[in-house]
């Protein structure tokens, strides 16, 4: 900003935008700005003010206001704030997509910025009309933007159709949990972080993350969910058999069979080694 600008002021966000002119340009720090409030009912009042206030040249107020507008109505139609939704669609997205592709903006009730609509519609199986035509949906900086409804689309609709990773990362997820509720967890190095208590992590468990985790297993649907949940005890099962396979070949070692224990690897068909590897992060 220069000295002579005509800039559009507010104070606070329930504020309307008011026009104030630079006078000067503080030189001490915070950053101060010298403005005169140009309308008469300011009566001329002049005002050190932070720079953050002046929104945008006054010239460009009308388009300001326009678009703060479109961000009030996809706010006002998206999630509360805080909602584990907003939380859970955020995971899904970050586990199966490039940020740079899709993603949901902070504190955005949960609408979704789209790189490319086409892309990802075909990637879908969707309509582009199903992204792209929503009432509330508009354009900035070249991205979509669309509110929670088709943020829940995209989720769910992504969810279903690849649920495998997502599943991976809750049953991973609880694992964590589950060693967490007994042993805590440090956040940041043991010398210099923080350590939660057992107990703080079963209640961070159960008001937040496990909320999340239920939502994103919805999303995948029941039938995916009970398929990996089977996959999981089957991997577990394998696993044990490995495990005795492995004890019945040591014990040929040490009976001194080791003729028997060479048969007994050729009848498994796969390497002990490999049933047990298979399986070591389950």
């Amino acid at each position: 900003m220069e000295p002579g600008e005509c800039w559009a002021y507010r104070a606070r966000q329930v504020d309307d935008l008011v026009e104030v002119k630079v006078l000067r340009l503080g030189t001490q720090r915070p950053a101060r700005v010298l403005v005169r409030f140009v309308d008469d009912a300011f009566e001329g009042r002049e005002e050190w003010v932070p720079p953050a206030r002046l929104k945008v040249l006054w010239d460009g107020v009308a388009d300001y206001r326009a678009r703060e507008e479109r961000w009030d109505r996809i706010i006002g139609a998206g999630l509360p704030l805080d909602d584990s939704r907003e939380d859970a669609a955020e995971t899904v997205l970050e586990i199966l997509f490039d940020r740079q592709e899709v993603s949901i903006g902070y504190r955005e009730a949960g609408a979704i910025h789209i790189n490319d609509p086409g892309r990802l519609a075909s990637g879908l199986g969707l309509d582009v009309t199903q992204l792209a035509d929503h009432p509330l949906a508009f354009v900035e900086n070249e991205e979509l933007i669309a509110p929670w409804p088709v943020t829940e689309l995209v989720v769910t609709t992504a969810a279903r159709k690849n649920p495998t990773p997502v599943l991976e990362y809750i049953a991973n997820e609880e694992r964590k949990a589950a060693h967490e509720a007994i042993h805590g967890r440090w956040s940041g190095s043991p010398r210099r972080g923080h350590y939660f208590e057992p107990e703080i992590c079963v209640e961070l468990e159960n008001e937040h993350y496990r909320p999340r985790r239920e939502i994103m297993r919805a999303w995948c649907g029941p039938d995916a969910a009970e398929r990996f949940d089977e996959l999981v005890e089957l991997r577990k099962e394998i696993r044990r058999v490995g495990d005795i396979a492995q004890a019945a070949v040591d014990a040929l070692h040490a009976a001194g069979e080791v003729s028997e224990a060479a048969r007994l690897r050729r009848d498994l068909g796969t390497p002990v080694e490999t049933l047990q590897f298979t399986t070591t992060e389950d």
